[in-house]
Parts: structure tokens; sequence; C-alpha cells
């Protein structure tokens, strides 16, 4: 008997680990086998007794047991419980008991029973708990809307309150029913078919379609699944459906205003924080003749045009881009062929939600026409206001030089009308004579500048400079050296009147101011700087204190020598002239060293 039962018990030790205990309460033993030595982490050798094996169970669960033995010893059957244990090596461990107890004259004389570590088996229970528990509170707050789907019927088992919220039915009105009361009619066998396929290939999907409300409404959604999953040999699906209706809108409001950002006429570019392109419209691959390939991945062109000619403007788009702020900046610009431009550019930043700009938006504008109008105007201005300048200057000249001749006339007449001597009339006769011909020079000299105002915009004809120079300097060659090194095919677009008018001037002058003691030199070079021509005349003569006269320097009737027949109008007509062909004339000169005196033509 002996024999079987330390072969029962053997058996059970290898085939269901279950730990045997055996209390004697009349010797106050305790006996355990060595599945439960082994279950509460003990050696071999260890004997158990009351004091030593109370620590291995906290009061609450030594509390539980009692009831436990209590429990069996009223029944007289054998009581099943659970309980937690630290083990020798401070392992928690959970422990299924059975237990039974012998009665000698209704008194407990034994108790015994059984141990099995069922940790692995709570800790399994305690996660499916938690993670039905976590399942629960997902299913029940998510935004989307939940169903549970038998997926050998169809029929919805379960479903959220967003599903309620979204489609408009109640629970009674889904729960019971087939998933296809969701979707339209057009949609429902392509979903079905859908559902199927994914349930039998047990694979996650996510897809687009559209559920039906209890209103008939129409209402887009993803829908999106995984694996099955199995319950007492029934398998279920979980479906989530997101309502699409905002993202819908939001991209077809964004298809628009890409569609708008592509067709407009306005010049876009979209840059990362960088300053990198990712994105160009069709109006700025246009504007600036750069493909898109060209163009994504790179700095928009304008950040490296010509820093000597725009230097502000990109010093003031750098400081934008590196203060995220935005900006707004009008500059001449190129694009691939090189050809001017004048554009006008909005750059403005973008923000993420932290606040953290993560892109750039150049919005820019052909302002050429716009421009130009301005230049044009502007200079127009300017002209208007030096045309003022110099009628009023002219008014005041006419007034002056008018009534003086005028009043020298009229003492003439009165002396000749007062005097009875014929000889005396006759003199003054003589002065009236030279007085009426000064003021008819005065008259012509105020005719040729008002002739001069007048024809500012006559038509330019090009003229060979060289041969012009040639014809004008044959007179002059006996009477000054000449060192002539203008290029023979130099040719300049000029009122050829104003142009022989002013080089014989300035040929006068170097014969009329030379100096008495040297020989007189003249130079003439040429050289190009800025869309100008420069014409020098540079000579050896009397010269001009620049910083005495450089005020009258180019007025009317001003002389700076004393030569009786010094009139002061030729420089006052060749400035007039050469401003006339949108030029301009400068000096340089050194009393009793020479001038130089600098023509310079504008070729626009």
């Amino acid at each position: 008997m002996l024999f079987m039962k330390k072969k029962q018990e053997f058996c059970i030790k290898e085939n269901f680990e279950i730990g045997i205990w055996d209390v004697n309460l009349k010797t106050s033993t305790i006996f355990w086998d060595t599945n439960t030595k082994e279950i509460f982490e003990v050696p071999e050798s260890f004997i158990p007794d009351f004091k030593n094996t109370s620590g291995f169970i906290n009061r609450k669960n030594l509390i539980h047991l009692k009831k436990l033995i209590q429990k069996a010893a009223e029944n007289k059957v054998p009581i099943h419980g659970k309980f937690q244990i630290t083990t020798a090596t401070k392992v928690i461990k959970y422990i299924e008991c059975i237990c039974q107890v012998d009665l000698v004259d209704n008194k407990p004389s034994r108790v015994y029973g059984t141990f099995k570590d069922v940790s692995l088996d709570e800790e399994r229970t305690i996660a499916m708990e938690s993670a039905a528990e976590k399942f629960s509170s997902v299913f029940s707050s998510a935004n989307d809307a939940i169903i549970i789907i038998d997926t050998n019927t169809g029929y919805i088992t379960d479903c959220n309150n967003r599903t309620y919220e979204l489609t408009g039915y109640n629970d009674t009105e889904l729960i019971g029913f087939h998933n296809s009361i969701l979707f339209p009619l057009d949609k429902r066998t392509e979903i079905q078919f859908y559902l199927k396929n994914k349930i039998k290939l047990n694979t996650y999907f996510v897809k687009e379609t559209a559920v039906k409300t209890k209103d008939d409404n129409i209402v887009p959604v993803q829908v999106a699944s995984g694996k099955k999953f199995v319950i007492d040999n029934q398998s279920y699906l979980v479906c989530f459906f997101r309502n699409m209706t905002k993202k819908k809108q939001i991209e077809e409001n964004l298809s628009l205003l890409s569609l708008v950002a592509s067709e407009t006429t306005d010049s876009i570019i979209i840059t990362n924080s960088e300053g990198k392109a990712i994105w160009a419209n069709q109006a700025y691959m246009k504007l600036t003749g750069s493909t898109l390939e060209e163009i994504i991945g790179q700095q928009p062109n304008y950040l490296s045009f010509e820093a000597d000619t725009n230097c502000e403007t990109l010093k003031k788009i750098t400081q934008a881009i590196t203060d995220k702020k935005e900006t707004k900046v009008i500059f001449q610009h190129y694009n691939k062929q090189k050809e001017k431009y004048w554009l006008e550019l909005n750059i403005t930043p973008v923000f993420d939600n932290d606040g953290n700009c993560n892109k750039f938006i150049g919005i820019g504008r052909d302002v050429t026409a716009a421009k130009e109008k301005e230049i044009e105007l502007k200079h127009i201005l300017e002209v208007t206001n030096q045309q003022n300048d110099k009628l009023l200057n002219f008014a005041h000249i006419v007034s002056h030089n008018i009534r003086s001749h005028t009043s020298n006339l009229l003492m003439v007449l009165d002396v000749i009308e007062n005097t009875n001597n014929s000889v005396e009339k006759l003199d003054f006769i003589d002065m009236f004579k030279e007085g009426t011909e000064k003021l008819s020079e005065t008259i012509e000299n105020l005719n040729e500048v008002i002739t001069i105002q007048k024809n500012i915009n006559i038509q330019k004809t090009p003229i060979n400079l060289k041969s012009e120079i040639e014809k004008i300097i044959t007179p002059f060659k006996n009477k000054i050296n000449i060192i002539d090194t203008i290029p023979t095919d130099l040719n300049l677009n000029v009122i050829p009147a104003y142009l022989d008018n002013i080089l014989q001037n300035l040929l006068t002058n170097v014969v009329k101011y030379q100096s008495p003691k040297r020989n007189p030199v003249l130079e003439i070079n040429h050289e190009f700087q800025e869309d100008f021509h420069i014409i020098s005349f540079k000579d050896n003569g009397l010269g001009i204190n620049i910083e005495k006269n450089k005020h009258k320097l180019f007025g009317m009737y001003k002389t700076f020598h004393g030569n009786e027949d010094a009139k002061g109008i030729g420089l006052f007509i060749v400035k007039n002239q050469i401003e006339a062909m949108k030029g301009k004339i400068e000096v340089e000169s050194q009393e009793g060293l020479g001038s130089n005196f600098k023509l310079y033509f504008n070729e626009k």
C-alpha cells in the first residue's frame, strides 16, 4: 500500500508537477514532498514546521488558507482555493490549493492536500484582463467608430458609441444585423467581396469607402482592420471606421488651392526651412526660364543675383529668412537667358503647430512694365524739374539782358531827341545801331537756347565720330597740335547739328584760351563706361579755377579770362545740346595748366 502511494506521488510529480503536503495536528509535524519544496524554492533538506513555513504566506493569504481549511472541516469534502506566496528566494508565486481535513471524534486531526504553481496561468489571466480592460477603454472612448463582426455570418456583435454617432443608428438597430446595413447599395457588393477576401487571407487591411447613415446621408470613411481573433472557437473581426469628411474637404480645398497656385500668373515657389526649393508653379518656371528638375532641391535663383547691383536687396532677403519674418522687395533680376526684368517678391514664413518655421513661400510678380513706366515718369519729372529750373534761369537772363539793351537804347534815343548838335546826333545814332545789333544778337542766342529745349526728342542718327572730327579740325591744324586717338569704327547716336556745334565750340575755345607760354596741344581720346561713350578734349591752355568758378562754369554769359571777344554763351549752348541728347558734360581743370572736357554720349 505504501509502495502504491509512493508510486502515485511519483506519477503526480512527473506528470502534473503537483506538490503534496500533510499536516499532522496530533504530532504537530508537517510533511512537504519534493514538488512542494521546489514550488517554495527550498532545498531538499528543508524540514518544514509551523514557524518557518508561516513566513512564505503573508497575513492576508494565511487567513484565507485558514478559512479554506475551516470550510473543508465543516463540509467534510475537499475544498479548492488560490493564494499568493513569497518563496525562499523572494519570488512571488500564485498557488492553487486543494485540501482535505480528517476528523477524529469530530475534531481535526490531520490536514492534507496538494499545491500547484499556477503563476504562469495567473500572469496570463492578469495580462488578458489588463488587455481586455485596455481594449474596453479604447473601444468605448476611441475617436473612430469600431464594430466587431462575426466572420462566419457577417453579423455585427458589438460596436462603440462613435458608431452610433457616425451612422445615426442605436445599438438595437445595429447589433445582430448584417454589416452590409452600413454601406450604400452601390458599395455593398465591392466591400463584401473585399471583406471576405481579407478574412480568408487573415491579413490587415485599410480601404476607403463610404457609409450610409440612418438618414440616408453618405459619409466618406476609411475602414481598417486587424487579423481575426478567436473566442470559444468562434472567430471575430474588429473593424475601425474613420470619418473622412473633413479630410476630403481639406484635400478638395488643397486641390483647388494647388490648381490656383499652379495656374496663377504670379510666380510661386515653396522652400524648406533651409531655403531649398520643394515646389514651384508654372509661372515661376516661365519667369526664370528653368525646369522643375533644375529648381527642386536648389535655392531660388533670386538668392544668387549680382550682389553688386542688388546688395541691399540680398541683405534684406537674407535677414528676413534668418529672422523667419515676412518681407517684400522689388529688384532687377535675370532669367536663365540673362534677360533683365523687374521682380516684386513677397517672402512669407510658414510655421508648424509647435511654432517652428518649416517652409517659406515666395510669391513673385514681373513688374517690369510698371517699373519702367515708373522710371520713365521719374525721368520725365527730373527733366521737367530741370526744364523748369532752366526756364526760370532763362527768364532771369531774358529779363536782365533785354532790359539792359532796351535801357541803353532808350537812353541813346533820349539823348538824340534832346540835342541839337548834328554831329552828336550822328555819333549817338551809331551807338543806337550798335545797341540794336547787340539786342538782335542776344535775341538770336536766346532763340537758339529755346530751340534746343524744344528739340529734346529729335531722332538721333549714327555718325562716325572719327570722320566728323577730321572734317572739323582741318581749319585748326595750323593753329593747334591735335593728337586724335578716336577709333575709326566708332559710331555715335547723336543729333548731327548738335555734335558739329559742340566740337566747333570746344576747338574754338582751345585756340581762344591757349597759353602764351607754350604751343597749344589738344588730345582727343575715347573710353566706354556704363553705357556711355566718353570723349575727352584735354588741352594745355590757360585753365580755369574750378573752385572759384564752379557755380557759373556753364552759365549763360559767364566768362573767365576777360577776353574782349568772349560772349559766355558757348559752353552754355554745349551743355544744353549734350543734355538734350541724354548725355552730360564734365570738366577737370587747373588754372595755368589746362582743361579736360569730358563729353558723355548716351547710347540708349
